[in-house]
């Protein structure tokens, strides 16, 4: 599930206050940056995000922001690493056109910042399209691999259902359908709803509404609805081999453990930790839970003890803006929609290295999740989401979207 709305000020992201308990670290010193921002107190900004960075690990524009103070304050070597780093994490950005980077024009170091940049906005793909989605504004969201049937199932938040790539209608539901996952030894497909402003025939009245469905895989019958007792909105999810369901909650920030056979969710995290949290996974020995967070990065969650610890890459890698995420192997494979270019990406178990798969192709668009069946890793391509406003309203005048998936074969 792409992130609630965020808003780039300036050089900061600002963020909700956290109301739940006291206020979390790094949304307090978040907010001590903004108004060094506001200030012009560039020593005391660049010392605030000194200390925010290790808690947003990987967040590319807290980066962005330290070079572009260093550049403030003409320190030199710290602004020239910081757009070195910006470099190899891949991304691009029009430091030309920001004015903080002034004190930098002209030299060597920030030419090949530049050029840097230039290359990162070169097409690179390894994929072929596998499926083109029959039915058009889908804003399709999740993929589902049933290995019985054969049958892959894909979400529309637009629509409120339930597709099969054959095209056949699998399932409606009164709101739009977020993440999928199959169990498959019990015959279960899983499905969160939840209210959507992008949705085309949702009740305002509905707004805050979601729930956890499962769906008799064989006969498409509800077998469960588990509604929210607290408005929100339930986005990504995985399931374990023993049918336990792992769910995030994106408008407020929560993990929950949905235990096999249960009427019940469990709380993973604490409030605060999670701003914006995606697409969990598990490792191979389904011990730790793996949750990208939109913001902050990926957080691994020891399920015996419930502790998180924030993962810590290396310099060159960016962790912010990743949707959905699997393992394969010793790699994570991400969708991250988050940053520019969006792009399909390979990360190491240990974030030391990276390899960019697909990144700047018109057809890729903005991509949302992805799924394993075997060695080959299929994506939604051309999801749309940049064709509906602030509102989720579609633009006026904007031609229907056409959704593909795409596939490539993993590589270690």
């Amino acid at each position: 599930m792409r992130a609630p709305a965020l808003i780039a000020v300036s050089l900061l992201l600002t963020l909700p206050a956290c109301t739940a308990r006291a206020e979390p670290r790094w949304s307090e010193l978040n907010h001590q940056a903004r108004a060094a921002i506001d200030a012009a107190d560039y020593p005391k900004l660049r010392a605030t995000l000194l200390e925010l960075a290790p808690l947003m690990p990987g967040n590319a524009r807290t980066a962005y922001n330290l070079a572009a103070t260093a550049a403030k304050l003409e320190d030199r070597p710290a602004a020239f690493a910081g757009v070195l780093a910006l470099c190899e994490m891949g991304l691009t950005y029009n430091l030309g056109a920001d004015e903080d980077f002034a004190p930098l024009r002209g030299s060597t170091e920030f030419n090949d910042a530049l050029a840097c940049m230039k290359r990162n906005s070169a097409p690179v793909t390894h994929a072929h399209k596998w499926l083109t989605l029959a039915a058009t504004d889908l804003l399709p969201e999740d993929l589902a691999f049933d290995p019985k049937s054969k049958r892959i199932f894909v979400s529309s938040i637009r629509k409120n259902l339930i597709l099969e790539s054959s095209g056949k209608v699998f399932a409606t539901t009164d709101l739009p359908v977020m993440a999928l996952a199959v169990d498959a030894r019990r015959r279960i497909l899983w499905a969160t709803v939840g209210w959507m402003p992008h949705c085309e025939s949702c009740a305002a009245s509905d707004e805050g509404k979601t729930a956890l469905l499962a769906f008799n895989l064989d006969t498409r019958k509800v077998l469960r609805w588990i509604s929210s007792a607290d408005p929100g909105l339930f986005g990504d999810m995985t399931i374990s081999r023993s049918g336990d369901v792992y769910v995030s909650e994106g408008l407020h920030g929560a993990v929950l453990r949905l235990p096999q056979g249960a009427k019940t969710f469990e709380r993973l995290d604490a409030a605060g930790e999670f701003p914006s949290p995606q697409q969990p996974a598990l490792s191979a020995d389904e011990k730790t839970l793996y949750v990208p967070d939109y913001i902050r990065g990926i957080a691994a969650i020891d399920l015996a003890s419930r502790a998180v610890t924030w993962l810590q890459p290396a310099s060159g890698i960016a962790l912010n803006g990743i949707d959905g995420l699997r393992l394969h192997g010793h790699s994570f494979y991400a969708v991250q929609n988050g940053t520019q270019p969006a792009r399909i990406i390979r990360f190491s178990l240990d974030l030391q290295t990276q390899e960019v798969l697909e990144a700047n192709w018109p057809g890729l668009g903005e991509p949302t999740h992805g799924l394993f069946i075997g060695d080959d890793y299929l994506f939604i391509a051309n999801t749309g989401w940049s064709e509906y406003d602030e509102h989720g309203k579609k633009r006026e005048g904007s031609p229907p979207v056409t959704s593909e998936i795409w596939k490539l074969t993993a590589k270690e």
